[in-house]
């Protein structure tokens, strides 16, 4: 089976290393292929610099029919909040047939699921510009009967390329050092608890520097990391028996990978699934997913 997962950069490779970890330690019969595929267009040009959300989905839209066609994955699941958030307008007949998931849907759960309490936290939710715009989350949110006055969303530019260039949190720091004073001015008063929501992949990697900037200013908080219930999600679909099936991973990207990325990556995939870092080392570029650049 070739589970396809695939981000608008490289924040959804925790994903699939998840997902690898997870079969490794409870291995089944059948043969897997995780198959992850960089959705960003260049290295120094992603959906999020798009200036219409029109040429957001256009452009996605384009993508899935290729990755369906020249991939062919069993599932496609969209380890990007970005993407997530524009996947409705996407209806070509290309992909139709493909089974896609995103991570909206899974994150929305985990919120709910850390709210179900007498005294429920407030909801801090960072997330990128696109996801912010789009309103999903709060959206979502709203409808499951939470309380509007107690979400706050911040969009956080240029953060995820900080997290990719640095493992060390050295560029991430005075970014979060903003943004978080920012996105709790956005609530009525100080909240005693809060769940912060990590509402883009590449956060993961920096999921300790949040929780420690933001116990600054809040007593009581609970840093959800939606790449893991991800993972899980993706390994009870794949089901089957245990066994020794065969374990792959493979990395398609439409550019080269910088060697600094690279070297980021390395240290945040760390041996926990050497597959997916072997793909990510031995990426294969594919142009023609993206044909018309």
């Amino acid at each position: 089976m070739r589970i396809g997962i695939t981000d608008s950069g490289l924040g959804g490779l925790s994903v699939c290393a998840a997902v690898e970890a997870r079969l490794r330690a409870a291995p089944i019969a059948q043969d897997v292929e995780l198959l992850f595929i960089n959705a960003a267009l260049r290295d120094d040009y992603g959906y999020n610099s798009m200036p219409t959300r029109d040429e957001k989905v256009r452009t996605f839209d384009a993508f899935l029919g290729t990755v369906a066609e020249r991939h062919t994955p069993d599932l496609l699941y969209i380890a990007c909040n970005s993407l997530s958030v524009i996947l409705h307008g996407c209806r070509s007949p290309r992909h139709r047939h493909m089974p896609v998931h995103g991570i909206v849907e899974t994150g929305t759960q985990a919120i709910l699921s850390a709210l179900d309490t007498d005294d429920p936290p407030a909801v801090v939710i960072f997330a990128t510009p696109t996801t912010v715009e789009e309103n999903t989350y709060r959206d979502n949110l709203i409808a499951a009967g939470v309380d509007p006055a107690r979400i706050a969303q911040q969009a956080c530019p240029d953060l995820a390329n900080a997290i990719t260039n640095d493992h060390t949190g050295q560029e991430a720091q005075p970014l979060l050092e903003r943004f978080i004073p920012e996105a709790l001015a956005q609530l009525d008063a100080p909240p005693q608890s809060a769940v912060a929501f990590l509402g883009c992949t590449h956060y993961g990697y920096q999921a300790d520097l949040f929780e420690t900037h933001l116990r600054e200013h809040v007593a009581d908080v609970r840093v959800l990391n939606p790449n893991d219930d991800a993972a899980a999600e993706l390994t009870a679909r794949l089901g089957g028996t245990p066994g020794q099936g065969q374990l792959t991973a493979r990395f398609v990207t439409p550019y080269a990978i910088p060697n600094r990325w690279l070297t980021t990556l390395e240290h945040y995939l760390g041996d926990t699934a050497p597959a997916t870092l072997a793909a990510l080392q031995q990426f294969n570029v594919d142009p023609q997913l993206y044909p018309q650049n």
